[in-house]
């Protein structure tokens, strides 16, 4: 890992921050259903909510179109609280990658807490190519496990590789 990547890390703790109101600190790029392009202190990124349904938002996949940056996750403090270990990613029946956190990397603020995802540069193309994909982390006593159906992705990540 090279000092950048720690950098940016750091940098992106300002997130939930930035997302509670700080005007012109970040711009909503593109937004389709679950995915959301938000260029943030100058970093574009793709939001993949998770949810078991359109009211019921628990957490935030997201990935970042450069190796330069780590991928995130998002949980909702009060009803999924920190995952712990790792993420499970699968495509379509695909066996489950498995995902490590970056140790030491967390951050909270009032609504959320938040962890960065190690090594998560191919799930882009994935995305793009699969029909649906399988999230699944655990917060240490529940397993939370969300099947995301990834019509509309193409666009989304166009929009993502498109921001400047």
């Amino acid at each position: 890992m090279g000092v950048s990547r720690i950098f940016v890390a750091a940098m992106l703790c300002l997130l939930p921050w930035v997302a509670n109101g700080a005007e012109g600190s970040y711009k909503e790029v593109y937004k389709n259903g679950r995915y959301t392009v938000r260029k943030v202190e100058g970093a574009c990124k793709l939001e993949i909510l998770l949810a078991k349904n359109d009211r019921d938002h628990q957490a935030i996949l997201a990935l970042f179109p450069s190796e330069d940056f780590y991928g995130e996750l998002f949980t909702e403090r009060e009803k999924v609280g920190v995952a712990r270990d790792k993420v499970l990613i699968s495509f379509d029946n695909g066996k489950p990658r498995s995902i490590p956190f970056v140790p030491d990397a967390d951050a909270k603020d009032s609504f959320w807490r938040w962890q960065y995802l190690e090594d998560t540069q191919e799930l882009l193309a994935m995305i793009q190519k699969r029909g649906e994909m399988r999230v699944s982390f655990s917060n240490g006593t529940k397993t939370f496990e969300y099947t995301v159906p990834l019509k509309g992705s193409g666009k989304a990540i166009a929009a993502l590789r498109g921001c400047r």
